[in-house]
């Protein structure tokens, strides 16, 4: 076993109908994937285990859909006040929502419910305050690259932590001498996969002047994030991604790794569970490489709070619902959910302690080896501080450099083109 690391990471009428009556309280959950069950595991155990001790008190239902459908039908819901009473929402979009007035402040909530306060770190919170807490870390993100170790064996190569671009860019070579694809890469459909790439942003100082850069006074084409574009751009050009690339999908970049035909694989922990199951004890995790031209930190990982569950704020024109909301929200960020987390290969938002993963979670075991060596993460993800906008140009101009159809210094002028300065 070893021991989890936690990231610290209306209407009154309506309102006496909800508290006055003597049925169960039923509150809408919206969440970004057609199929809870199957696509959100973990999530869908919480909520069902929280119905079963709730039952005939409070239940949760789900409101399900896709992730560009979800985010469609919110604002949708939002403008005629019919949003559901807890959603998953892109963090791009939150200042729109907040601004409008949509979402709950949730620190009446925390002060109330202080166990599940002393359960968030404060920066977990803090990752979603804005003159409010408009929300809370629907789990906790840890991303960076998966490695097959048999591979590496064959090839005769060693990765771990610490390990330069240049010693990947030797990697990458025999890779490419042996016909295995050094990185599995999706990109059709897929531009928010580039999980593996933020911490690189990191370490050429992206958290440590992106405040700047959005309040006007730097430009993302600065001499920095210059020489970590031209860093994307040598690992395509020295061949590290197949030659398909463009027409494959997140998930065939998935396959490819789990069928050995790939040394890494851009990802995140969410994927443990899938890849204990295809692969077993043949996957170790990785931060990237660190480069020896930046003045930054180079020892940079990526354990980030994710996109936040909000409250619709009409929830505190009615106390039956909101007492409902409440409850779920201390269930879900309680030691049990935490549990629940663990046990299907996810990494909560809660800071809980003693929380084992089995040696049969040998995936989540190598990434929580990995958390152990103590590098450092910034408080939010580099993706989701941005606008809407800005956030997919950054996802197109990352892309745009790896495949080529883009110029580095191209490539970031597109992205200040999007801020509005």
């Amino acid at each position: 076993m070893v021991a989890a690391m936690m990231v610290g990471c209306g209407s009154s009428s309506k309102s006496d109908d909800s508290a006055k009556g003597n049925g169960e309280v039923t509150i809408k959950f919206g969440i970004h994937v057609a199929d809870p069950k199957t696509q959100e595991t973990v999530t869908y155990k919480i909520v069902q285990e929280f119905n079963k001790k709730y039952s005939g008190k409070y239940k949760v239902e789900f409101e399900a859909a896709d992730t560009e459908a979800h985010l469609k039908n919110l604002k949708l819901e939002a403008s005629s006040g019919k949003l559901p009473e807890i959603f998953w929402l892109d963090a791009s979009q939150t200042s729109e929502y907040n601004e409008g007035g949509y979402l709950l402040d949730l620190s009446d909530f925390l002060k109330e419910y202080t166990s599940t306060d002393s359960a968030l770190d404060a920066s977990v919170k803090e990752a979603f305050k804005d003159g409010i807490q408009y929300g809370l870390p629907y789990q906790c993100n840890v991303e960076g690259f998966f490695y097959n170790k048999e591979v590496a064996k064959k090839l005769g190569v060693e990765i771990k932590n610490g390990t330069t671009f240049d010693e990947l860019l030797d990697i990458v070579k025999k890779c490419n001498d042996k016909g295995i694809t050094a990185i599995a890469q999706g990109n059709k459909n897929s531009s928010y996969a580039i999980w593996g790439y933020l911490a690189m942003l990191d370490r050429y100082g992206y958290s440590d002047y992106i405040n700047d850069i959005l309040d006007g006074k730097k430009k993302f084409n600065n001499d920095d994030l210059l020489k970590c574009f031209e860093k994307l751009q040598s690992l395509a050009k020295a061949g590290a991604f197949a030659k398909n690339m463009a027409t494959q999908e997140y998930f065939d970049a998935k396959n490819t790794f789990e069928s050995g035909k790939a040394l890494l694989f851009n990802s995140g922990a969410w994927d443990s569970a899938e890849l204990d199951e295809k692969m077993g004890d043949k996957v170790g995790f990785w931060w990237g490489p660190t480069f020896s031209d930046s003045s930054y930190e180079q020892k940079a990982a990526m354990k980030v709070p994710s996109n936040p569950i909000c409250v619709s704020s009409k929830v505190a024109d009615d106390s039956g619902k909101k007492e409902a909301v409440y409850k779920f929200l201390e269930y879900y960020y309680g030691e049990e959910a935490a549990k629940m987390s663990y046990e299907g290969s996810v990494f909560p938002a809660t800071n809980y302690t003693g929380i084992e993963v089995a040696d049969a979670q040998h995936t989540l075991n190598e990434v929580v080896k990995s958390i152990n060596e103590g590098w450092a993460s910034p408080a939010k993800q580099p993706d989701l501080m941005l606008s809407s906008s800005v956030q997919s140009q950054l996802y197109d101009s990352i892309f745009g450099v790896i495949t080529g159809n883009y110029e580095p210094k191209d490539a970031l002028a597109k992205i200040d083109e999007k801020m509005n300065y």
